[in-house]
């Protein structure tokens, strides 16, 4: 883990919104990072009247619910993000590289693109302001955020984008007799007038390769890649084996191999306990959450100390160890315990898929220990002094 790795930030209380309209997106994007509570100790947190207890408790528990980490992996991805984002400043008849984040699920893609999003939100308004006109009647939106649905059509996937900016056409039953051209064009107007450098869609593994539907909007999005003035950022499961990232593709897919030609396709791993190198960097990724934790019986060495154990729970999938932590976290809290062991973590359930392989990869990681010692004991071992015959032999 690089030395920024372990920064968390958190969000402040509020509405939940959309992150797929522009309100939804501009909360997210500029609401302050929530602050982290005080930690007091046990003799400072028993001296706390009922009501004080209550409301720190509930600062605690939002707090532990928001934790983000920016890992090594993360920052590696939103380093390359940016590259991406500063070589596509080219004139209009440029054609854009387009990013693609592939990965399994809960190693936290969304997560990825989402907060890459936001820094890029606020380093635009920065740059360039809230507004663009000295009425300050156009909003700067230098993101469009949007979520595929199960099934995706180019009319869908325009208005969808409408949606994002509040356009007119997406109320009432105006859009039902704009044609699919009209529309196109009225989501690139939105774009070109609110500066939007950025579109974000996830989930794009809903897009079947195998329908008519799929392949028209692939197609749409190489169109839109060449129309607007933004860089396209996609995320989703398994977009290789889905046929959304490749070459080769015939008949009526040979479009996919121009399309997907253009992306830069990243991903993200899910931690490993193979090496020396990879057990030092899931230890330093436990001992970060460690310094997030506000637990007034918290101790240094309280997470790494579990490391194999936290492992074999979670199969090293970053999504897993945190549901599993925050709700320890939120335990620890409810009963007074204010610290997390493994009695109290062992009577927590998390995804079925960690459950699942649970027994197996903890008696692996048994017998892989087990040979660990053997191999340390042998090398460590003094070297037997031969017999006094066999030296006299000699």
């Amino acid at each position: 883990m690089t030395a920024t790795a372990g920064v968390f930030e958190g969000a402040t209380m509020g509405r939940q919104r959309s992150l797929s309209t522009y309100e939804g997106w501009k909360d997210f994007a500029e609401r302050p990072p929530r602050s982290r509570p005080e930690h007091l100790i046990r003799v400072q947190l028993d001296a706390l009247d009922p009501e004080r207890r209550a409301r720190y408790d509930a600062d605690r528990r939002a707090w532990h619910a928001n934790i983000l980490l920016r890992t090594r992996q993360v920052h590696g991805v939103h380093t390359q993000l940016a590259d991406i984002l500063d070589s596509n400043l080219q004139d209009s008849d440029r054609v854009k590289s387009a990013a693609a984040l592939d990965a399994p699920p809960a190693l936290g893609k969304s997560t990825v693109v989402n907060t890459f999003g936001r820094d890029f939100h606020r380093q635009r308004v920065a740059e360039i302001g809230e507004h663009l006109d000295a009425d300050q009647d156009i909003l700067h939106l230098p993101v469009c955020h949007i979520t595929v649905p199960g099934r995706l059509t180019i009319k869908g996937l325009h208005m969808m984008i409408l949606g994002f900016y509040a356009h007119p056409a997406t109320a009432g039953i105006l859009h039902r007799s704009m044609a699919g051209r009209d529309l196109a064009r009225a989501a690139a107007d939105c774009i070109e007038r609110h500066d939007t450098r950025l579109v974000i869609i996830d989930d794009l593994h809903f897009l079947s390769m195998r329908t008519r539907d799929g392949v028209e909007v692939a197609n749409q999005l190489k169109w839109l890649s060449n129309e607007y003035s933004a860089t396209f950022l996609f995320a989703g499961v398994a977009l290789r084996e889905r046929g959304l990232v490749g070459e080769g593709a015939v008949g009526r897919e040979a479009a996919m191999a121009q399309t997907f030609r253009r992306w830069t396709v990243f991903s993200l791993d899910p931690y490993s306990l193979r090496t020396k190198h990879t057990r030092e960097e899931w230890c330093s990724l436990l001992w970060h959450i460690e310094q997030a934790l506000v637990l007034a019986d918290a101790r240094d060495g309280m997470l790494v100390d579990m490391s194999r154990y936290l492992f074999a729970r979670t199969t090293g999938n970053i999504g897993s160890l945190m549901d599993l932590i925050r709700r320890g976290a939120s335990r620890a809290i409810r009963t007074g315990q204010e610290a997390i062991d493994r009695t109290l973590l062992d009577d927590i359930r998390i995804d079925e898929g960690a459950e699942t392989e649970r027994g197996e990869l903890e008696a692996r990681l048994d017998k892989q220990e087990a040979a660990r010692r053997e191999r340390r004991r042998a090398k460590e071992a003094p070297k037997q002094q031969p017999h006094a015959e066999e030296k006299s032999a000699a």
